[in-house]
């Protein structure tokens, strides 16, 4: 009876340390992120105007953005909102978006969806001067893949110009947005 207590003892006392020693020997998850402070002038509320449209709508649209830090600083939530703006668009546009930083790649990624089942990727280099250039790398539908340069007036007022080759030709939308 001795000995099989001692072997019961001994096989506990074996489990334990084995437990503990998987324990002390996981690879740990990887924690990476990027540096936002070249981004961080985005956090808080925007209201955005679309001052030129050459496809012929949505001229006059405003839509309001909200961006916030998540995921443990890993990422910048947007949540936009944009109230019906012509005849053919008769609900509210809601979107949501994410941007964060690849290190492997060293590129700015942003992705997006709304409530009319859009989507899209783009991929960003980063900031040259006070303006930054994302292109697309999918978009929902086959639509074509185009170019966003976006140029910081201030910490309160950006413009941007949204480019995109299709059979009809090159159409742009131009937009400011002013912090709330």
């Amino acid at each position: 009876m001795h000995f099989i207590r001692s072997f019961g003892a001994a096989l506990v006392a074996a489990l334990s340390l084995s437990t503990v020693a998987s324990a002390q020997m996981a690879t740990p998850v990887p924690d990476f992120g990027g540096n936002f402070a070249s981004m961080k002038f985005q956090l808080g509320t925007w209201v955005c105007k679309t001052t030129k449209n050459t496809a012929g709508r949505g001229a006059g649209r405003t839509e309001t953005d909200t961006t916030t830090m998540t995921l443990d600083g890993h990422y910048q939530l947007t949540t936009g909102v944009s109230k019906p703006f012509d005849k053919a668009r008769t609900r509210t546009i809601n979107s949501t978006s994410y941007l964060g930083w690849d290190p492997a790649t060293k590129v700015w990624v942003s992705w997006s969806a709304d409530n009319f089942g859009n989507f899209g990727y783009q991929t960003s280099p980063g900031w040259v001067g006070s303006k930054i250039t994302f292109t697309d790398k999918w978009s929902s539908g086959g639509a074509p893949l185009g170019v966003a340069i976006i140029t910081k007036v201030s910490e309160t007022k950006t413009t941007s110009t949204y480019s995109v080759k299709t059979p009809k030709g090159i159409q742009t939308s131009e937009n400011e947005c002013t912090k709330a």
